[in-house]
């Protein structure tokens, strides 16, 4: 099953899996997912590495040495062996595994070259206990396994002993302080035994001068006072220096030694999971990654919630900026069932990774069980600035770790699985080892973004799909006026879309629907909109749909969505146009000459030299175009336009123009303003004598369009002149007067449509 899911959208799309005895292709999708390219499809190869285990709980890519491929070493937290498994890829039958080491509850590992001989040794903490309540108050000890580097089965590899603090959890090896020497932080999860409530030691060992006959360690504890039942943590560079992200029951917190003042410092980040405080007594955080995109290294994070829990979470920066500076936004994807009777949930892992090459990082969580909340889950960031992500289930096995590689040396990052299998926590049958092979290769990927912007003069120029044959939903911010954003936004077929009582949608192609009940009646009434209203007709654009979301069908839609930040949308004013705050609001992701381009209202008689718009209160805004990337058929053109109260913004009736025009009201300033029009095009005008009572009227309130102005014929196509002019009546906007206020103005928007796309609705 694939869905979107995010801060505005979540909906499921049908797929088919395909199962043979050890091998099989998984995600491969639904055919009303698929274009003549192929959908976008996450397939991964299954192949069975180890079964009927005794136990299961860690995982890591592992390379004996430079000559050898990338293999794995597994464990479990009950039993004592550490084994290697060589590189599946170049065997048929699952393989033999390579007893390293045995160690007495082993938990967690790190990887770092300790001896300086080119190939990497394992650190290891073992001890740990029954459980982390039951743990070993003489546990929680870390060795060092050093690599013979060849004939690794031939004796057990040679403990040397680093130090130990009780409940030992997880451990990073790097180069926190300085850069000559290694240093591991040991992060325990409990400071005792059968106390989960008093703060945990965080302690750094130094590597001493003799390795290999140093009986411990030298080491310190750096905190001992802030953090609680930490459950993993990540290690990233920051200025030559490792730091670490700790997931705990604080939250996400940045962990790291600052060098100017030659101290460890402790930096917020979130909170993690509130909600189930009183309910299991678990919260904050339980594991945490970082995500790359594009030429963002750290662009959002992917959380666990909160220990072994069952909620899934991204936190994404308000800006690209220094991680220091930015504030997170916290976004749930999903929740994973119920915290069972020991308040724990079926998530245990997340690593983040870039599987289809395109420069973004995609992210998988690992799921325990029991089922249907088992398996993996591959996240995919479409709109970090809605924290929209797509995601497919990629494994049903129960996964406790997730070891990511190229284990089959094709340039596609592979990942591998252990089964989660641990006493006093939680039981898999058949605990088992699986490779998942990356087969995205063998599928043509469509991983273009469905709208693209350009700058174009000084316009933004939007290249869209079509709406029908669009694979993923978008929405593109792209300007805020006074606190209304405007969105651009593809629906693809058999959607939908959250909207709410600040939301309304104006259509540019395709056909949306929903459901409403009837305040006379009491029934179901069915609503749809298209890119036109009735004729010389004025209709509200905001949604009342009872289960607060829109659809398309078949045909998809294309939308621009406008989001207010209260309901106040009525008594909205303006008595000053140069006070209007305008920004542009495109995604960090888009080009820079695109978010630079500034937008701003130019009084209309810099660019009309009329007398009857000298020094009047009429401005205008330039300007989005729209055409289809298919092939590059233009849609519409769109400006937006302002005008004092009693502004005539002049009449004329397009005898030069080749676009069908609607307007939407974004603020009525004076409650009273809209669309003033002659009855018939055959009607001449005449400024001197064609009184304003020979106008029609139609008053636009905010967020209000009006349908065709234009002639129409029998096919209910626009009726056109001999040079491909568009016929129209005269008519003028015409803002209104209210007397109990100096000044107020109107603003609207303006859709200038192709005229040979636009069929009314019959």
């Amino acid at each position: 099953m694939m869905y979107f899911t995010g801060d505005d959208c979540e909906f499921p799309i049908q797929s088919v899996t395909k199962f043979t005895s050890t091998s099989e292709i998984i995600g491969s999708s639904h055919s009303q997912f698929t274009s003549d390219q192929e959908s976008y499809s996450p397939t991964f190869e299954k192949k069975l590495i180890e079964e009927n285990r005794y136990d299961g709980y860690w995982i890591e890519a592992f390379q004996i040495n430079k000559q050898n491929p990338i293999g794995l070493v597994g464990f479990g937290l009950n039993s004592e062996d550490i084994h290697f498994y060589s590189n599946p890829s170049t065997t048929i039958q699952p393989g033999k595994a390579t007893l390293i080491q045995k160690l007495n509850g082993p938990v967690g590992m790190d990887q770092a070259d300790i001896t300086g001989n080119g190939v990497n040794d394992i650190i290891i903490c073992f001890q740990y206990g029954n459980t982390m309540l039951d743990s070993d108050p003489e546990g929680g000890k870390i060795v060092w396994l050093e690599n013979p580097g060849q004939d690794i089965d031939k004796n057990l590899w040679k403990m040397h002993y680093v130090g130990r603090s009780t409940a030992m959890h997880r451990i990073k090896v790097g180069h926190f302080t300085q850069t000559k020497r290694w240093e591991i932080l040991g992060l325990p999860i409990a400071s005792k035994p059968y106390d989960l409530l008093s703060a945990v030691p965080v302690l750094l060992f130094r590597q001493p001068d003799d390795i290999f006959n140093a009986t411990e360690w030298p080491f310190e504890i750096i905190n001992q006072e802030f953090f609680h039942l930490i459950h993993d943590a990540k290690r990233f560079n920051n200025n030559q220096l490792d730091n670490l992200l700790v997931a705990s029951r604080e939250g996400i917190n940045w962990l790291y030694f600052n060098s100017s003042l030659k101290q460890w410092t402790i930096e917020h980040i979130g909170d993690g999971e509130q909600e189930q405080k009183q309910q299991t007594t678990y919260y904050g955080s339980g594991g945490i990654d970082i995500g790359r995109v594009g030429n963002d290294s750290f662009a959002y994070m992917a959380a666990v919630e909160p220990f072994h829990g069952n909620v899934i979470s991204v936190y994404i920066k308000n800006m690209n900026n220094s991680l220091k500076t930015i504030q997170w936004k916290r976004y749930i994807l999903d929740i994973y069932g119920y915290p069972n009777q020991y308040g724990e949930g079926p998530a245990h892992y997340v690593v983040c990774a870039d599987f289809d090459n395109d420069g973004d990082d995609e992210f998988l969580v690992a799921l325990r069980g029991p089922s249907p909340n088992q398996g993996v889950y591959f996240y995919k960031p479409m709109d970090l600035s809605r924290g929209l992500f797509m995601k497919w289930k990629v494994s049903d096995d129960s996964a406790a770790r997730i070891a990511v590689a190229d284990f089959d040396n094709d340039n596609l990052l592979d990942f591998a699985t252990i089964s989660y299998s641990v006493l006093g926590y939680y039981t898999v049958e058949n605990p088992s080892i699986h490779m998942f092979y990356n087969r995205f290769v063998q599928k043509k990927l469509q991983v273009k973004k469905e709208i693209q912007v350009i700058k174009q003069n000084n316009d933004l120029l939007f290249q869209v799909s079509r709406p029908n044959k669009a694979l993923q939903y978008q929405a593109i911010p792209f300007l805020t006026i006074d606190g209304i954003t405007l969105s651009l936004e593809i629906l693809p077929p058999y959607t939908s879309r959250h909207v709410d009582n600040n939301t309304f949608v104006k259509v540019l192609s395709g056909i949306i629907t929903w459901t409403n009940s009837s305040i006379e009646s009491h029934k179901l009434v069915n609503h749809s909109r298209t890119i036109l209203f009735e004729p010389r007709t004025v209709a509200p654009l905001d949604i009342h749909s009872d289960n607060d979301r829109i659809t398309t069908g078949s045909e998809g839609a294309l939308l621009i969505v406008f989001k207010t930040l209260n309901d106040s949308s009525n008594n909205h004013q303006i008595d000053d146009i140069q006070k209007v705050i305008i920004e542009n609001s495109l995604p960090d992701y888009y080009p820079q000459e695109t978010r630079q381009l500034n937008f701003q209202f130019v009084r209309y008689d810099q660019y009309d030299s009329s007398e009857q718009f000298k020094d009047l209160e009429f401005y205008n805004m330039k300007g989005f175009g729209i055409k289809f990337a298919d092939n590059n058929d233009y849609l519409c053109y769109i400006q937006l336009w302002a005008a004092g109260q009693g502004v005539n913004a002049g009449v004329h009736n397009h005898a030069k123009d080749f676009f069908c025009e609607t307007h939407v009201c974004l603020i009525n300033g004076s409650g009273k303003g809209g669309m003033h029009y002659l009855n018939s095009s055959k009607q001449d005008y005449d400024p001197l004598t064609t009184p304003d009572s020979a106008f029609e009227k139609l008053t636009l309130p905010a967020f209000y369009e009006h349908g065709p102005l234009w002639d129409i014929d029998a096919q209910n196509k626009p009726v056109l002149r001999n040079d491909s002019t568009v016929v129209y009546p005269w008519h003028k906007w015409q803002a209104g007067i209210n007397r109990s206020l100096n000044q107020s103005f109107d603003v609207w928007i303006v859709f200038e449509f192709n005229c040979q796309l636009l069929t009314l609705s019959s």
